[in-house]
């Protein structure tokens, strides 16, 4: 690693906010774009579902970004691409073929998104020591906490100040809204365009590449942990690129062990218990959270509550996000202080039973703010307390030898358990109308406690 002088306070604070923002963009303004631009539920659903493919797939190719480029290389171009793709959404939306044009560019910041989150990652533990990394821990997970509040909030506030500014009483909407949205993501690829720039300047370099090798009982390396260990169990010194040690015949053999040996470590009955629980722990949440957010603004015709976007911005995207944060943080430490186990059922309850607001909600159709807001913090905060117990479990079963490369295969089955759920949400919701929906959700909580 060519360590630079630059300090980590220069980048890694931006690195993270970089990393956090797209993410959001796609799965949460994309859903509120595309249903303001006129899209049914079922097709915003859908369509924003299939964005999760990226992290879903991301085991598959993460190993070989190390082919081509260094990490630094791949986040400075992944957040250029980004911009570009923010771009394109904003030019395209006032135009006749905004959906295809959008749908198009939101992909391409989907894989950007998730490509970009991997080379940070493998850029942070190569750039930093051990103490470092134990430090700078919490600074990256607070501002990443910051690009979802100026995302989810930030970002909603000021599309909804901008469409009720272009709105004129009798007018056709679509137009405002593309104008105020287009607005939004002009601004993100601007952000975008800037951070690239900034990051090419000041993040340290890692021209020097570690071996991939086998282990001493020639087991394969997982590339992800080729920056830590190598074929002596320390840290290579010969700089050897990782296009010169394996290669991708090398990458797909590679692949092929660390899959094989993640689902060795069960017996049958335990894998298709661990596949269960990973698939089901969401399995409400993962159709509430396609939905939430169009039921607020939603009309109060269709069973809506009839929200602007300033209003669902301040709701989810600052008092929810606080509530998730809230919720994450005493998880944390109630896992802490009984463990896992003894907290796992009780973490499932916290996550779930907050879902029964929206019936609430949905039933009473309430016009009053504050209780809006009271009943979203209190499933946010349920949300957060509970799943962390989930994300605990998927370490816990990683444990081992390749845990790194473990925990991202849990990771990718967990965000494939919100995708194919999420497909139907829009569809559920149509068909049961929103009471009936948000009951099925619950209904839905139930198979983990089961499993559990």
């Amino acid at each position: 690693m060519d360590k630079r002088q630059t300090t980590p306070w220069a980048w890694i604070p931006t690195l993270y906010m970089a990393e956090g923002a797209p993410y959001f963009a796609v799965n949460t303004l994309a859903m509120l774009f595309l249903s303001e631009m006129g899209l049914s539920n079922t097709d915003v659903a859908l369509y924003t579902s299939w964005m999760y493919l990226p992290w879903v797939i991301k085991p598959f190719w993460s190993p070989i970004l190390d082919l081509f480029g260094s990490k630094k290389m791949w986040v400075v171009v992944m957040q250029f691409i980004v911009a570009i793709a923010l771009g394109g959404v904003a030019f395209t939306a006032p135009c006749d073929f905004w959906l295809n044009a959008s749908l198009a560019f939101f992909w391409l910041c989907a894989f950007a998104s998730a490509t970009h989150d991997i080379a940070a990652d493998g850029l942070y533990i190569l750039a930093l020591d051990t103490n470092q990394q134990s430090f700078f821990v919490g600074i990256r997970n607070t501002f990443y906490r910051i690009s979802t509040v100026l995302c989810q909030w930030g970002c909603l506030v000021l599309a909804g100040q901008l469409f009720e500014q272009n709105t004129v009483d009798g007018m056709d909407v679509i137009p405002a809204h593309a104008s105020a949205w287009s607005t939004v993501f002009y601004i993100m690829a601007i952000a975008f365009l800037f951070l690239s720039v900034y990051h090419f300047a000041f993040l340290p370099n890692d021209k020097k590449r570690l071996e991939i090798g086998r282990t001493s009982d020639d087991e394969m390396l997982s590339v992800e942990t080729y920056g830590r260990t190598s074929q002596n169990g320390r840290t290579s010194q010969n700089g050897t690129d990782a296009q010169n040690t394996l290669g991708l015949d090398g990458i797909v053999a590679s692949l092929k062990n660390n899959f094989k040996s993640f689902f060795a470590k069960f017996t049958g009955r335990e894998l298709i218990l661990a596949l269960l629980f990973i698939f089901t722990y969401r399995l409400g949440e993962a159709q509430l959270g396609k939905i939430a957010q169009l039921f607020l603004k939603d009309t109060y015709e269709n069973g809506g509550l009839g929200l602007s976007l300033t209003d669902v911005g301040n709701i989810y995207g600052l008092v929810g996000v606080i509530a998730l944060m809230t919720g994450g943080v005493l998880g944390g430490i109630a896992v802490s202080r009984y463990g896992l186990k003894k907290m796992m059922f009780p973490m499932l309850l916290f996550m779930n039973i907050p879902n029964v607001v929206y019936i609430f909600l949905s039933s009473t159709q309430t016009a009053f703010l504050p209780t809006i807001y009271i009943m979203v913090a209190i499933e946010q905060f349920g949300y957060g307390f509970g799943f962390t117990a989930f994300i605990l479990y998927l370490v816990y079963i990683s444990q081992g030898k390749y845990s790194t490369t473990h925990y991202a295969i849990c990771t990718g089955l967990m965000a494939l358990g919100m995708m194919i759920p999420g497909m139907i949400a829009g569809y559920m919701q149509e068909t049961l109308g929103y009471t009936n929906f948000f009951v099925w959700v619950c209904i839905c909580t139930i198979p983990p406690f089961f499993i559990a």
